[in-house]
Parts: C-alpha cells; structure tokens; sequence
C-alpha cells in the first residue's frame, strides 16, 4: 500500500539515483530546472543532460558540480536521447524528467521513499500544470482499437496505473523491457512512445505505480524541445507517422478500419491548413505516405517481439 505522502525527508534514505534530462533549444530554462534539481541531489547521485542542440551546451560555471555532467546527441531524438541516457547511467534507479519543470523541494526525496517500498517497479507522480485537460480520465486512456491514446497526469491516482509520462519516471533498470527500450523509430515530439513503453514492459510483468506526492510544475515552455520551430514544422506529418507506428506495434488489427477513420480526421482537420502547418499543398499525399511507412514500420516491429 502506497501511503499519500511521506512528509518532510532528512536523512533522505533510499538508493542513489541517475537523473536524466534530454534538452533542446531551451538553455536559459535548463539552467533554471538543474539548478532546482542541485539542491536535492545527494553525494552519490548523478544528473545527466543529454544536449541535443546545435552548438554544444556547456555547463555554467554557477552550476558546477562533479555530479552533473553533459552527453551529446549530434540528432535531436527524444527517444534515442532518453536511450543514450539509460546506457550511461550507472545507478539501477533512473528518473527521467523534462527540461522545462519545477521540481517540488522533496521530489527525489520522495522516490527514494516509494523505490525503497517498490523495488524494480517504475514509479510516477502529479504534473503539475496550467492547461490540464479536466475531461480525461487520469491516468489516461488508450483505445487500441482506435489507436487513440488520452492522458492526463495532473490528477493521478495513487496505487497502480497503467502507464506513466517520460518527464516523470524513475524506472529501474530491472524494469526495462527488452531493447530498444523507448523505440527509436517515434519522430518529433514522440507522441506515443512512453505508452508503448509501458504496454511492453507491464507485458514482462512490471507494475507502475503512481503517487502524488512526486510532483512537479510543467512548465511547457513556449520555446525549444518540441515547440521548437523545427519540430512545430514537421509536427504534423510526424504525428501521422507516430500513430501510425504506435498502432501497428500495438494496436489490435480487428479495430484497423476504426484507426483509418479515426487518422482520416486527423489528417482531413490539418489538411485546412497548410499554412500553419508549413506544408505544400500536397500535405494529404504526404499523409498517406507517412502513414503506409509508419504503419509498416510499427508491424514490423510487432513481428520481431513475437
């Protein structure tokens, strides 16, 4: 039983911690997220940055620590960044974390707590933000049928749930599925990796448990990571591609014809606007193309894990 919070944390037991945080394009943000995150790492904890900008980020000299060091990955990819992070961590119990948040003052005080209560389960909490969507069921939904997937982390409840966001995570490493761990092939802004994570993880037996008490502020920067005008140009082609990708690597081929219905929407709402979207006139033709690509490369992935 998960108990609701466990107040305030002196002695801060627990496990040592690997704290991974993919960034791009948000530096002045970053510094402001490390730095919070400074003052609650213990002597043996680790922060990785994993700096996917153009031009290599260092570290402000305000801001260094032996504790705190910089990865580079030469393609911005959150799902390969998130990769990079795992394979350099060297403690079994990683917390993965957005660039753009305010962490609460306990927050890795408090999964130290419920790793030492849960050993080699995947832990998440409350993000905290702005523009929750009152009208999702938390944690949130996935239709796979349909291929529609709904989340809401900003009301969690406490206890067991099904799937959990990628900017608040501690995940063992004895809780990874079998490699790729996040699937490299997700584009952009990744919508859907952390549930397709999550659906082959809880497939090998893993629990995810979620407490409010591990909490954070979102955020959401209106700058850099995936409203970077790079990401916002291709953003609709790629979400095509994601949930394309998602649903043939886990979607149920019964439900296909109500996943094109639902996808025809989609690309029928964007296709008004091209302009906003930064495409040619012949956006719909590149739908079609980035869907059959992203369909196959979903299935394809789907057969190997059988």
């Amino acid at each position: 039983m998960i108990a609701e919070s466990f107040g305030s944390v002196e002695k801060d037991p627990g496990p040592a911690l690997s704290i991974i945080i993919p960034t791009f394009l948000r530096e002045r943000v970053l510094w402001d997220t490390v730095a919070d995150l400074r003052h609650q790492l213990r002597f043996d904890d680790e922060l990785i940055l994993i700096d996917q900008n153009r031009q290599p980020l260092r570290i402000p000299d305000s801001l260094a620590d032996t504790r705190i060091r910089l990865a580079r990955l030469s393609i911005a990819s959150l799902t390969r960044a998130r990769n990079l992070g795992i394979s350099l961590a060297k403690h079994d119990c990683m917390v993965f974390l957005d660039d753009d948040i305010i962490p609460n003052p306990d927050l890795l005080a408090q999964f130290r707590l419920v790793a030492t209560d849960h050993p080699g389960e995947i832990l998440t909490g409350l993000v905290d933000q702005d523009d929750k969507p009152e009208d999702v069921p938390s944690p949130g939904t996935v239709d796979l049928h349909s291929g529609e997937i709904r989340t809401n982390f900003s009301r969690p409840v406490t206890g067991e749930v099904p799937f959990f966001p990628g900017g608040l995570a501690l995940i063992p490493k004895s809780a990874l599925p079998k490699q790729p761990w996040f699937c490299p092939s997700f584009r952009g802004a990744s919508q859907g990796e952390e549930i397709d994570f999550a659906l082959r993880a809880r497939a090998q037996g893993k629990k995810i448990w979620a407490l409010p008490a591990i909490r954070i502020f979102h955020l959401k920067a209106v700058e850099g990571g995936c409203r970077s005008p790079e990401f916002q140009r291709s953003f609709f082609l790629d979400s095509v591609f994601n949930q394309a990708l998602f649903y043939g690597r886990n979607g149920k081929l019964s439900g296909f014809p109500r996943f094109l219905k639902r996808l025809k929407g989609f690309v029928e709402y964007h296709s008004r606007y091209p302009e906003r979207n930064g495409h040619a006139p012949g956006l719909v033709l590149f739908a079609l193309g980035r869907l059959a690509h992203g369909f196959a490369v979903g299935f394809l992935g789907r057969i190997g894990r059988m």
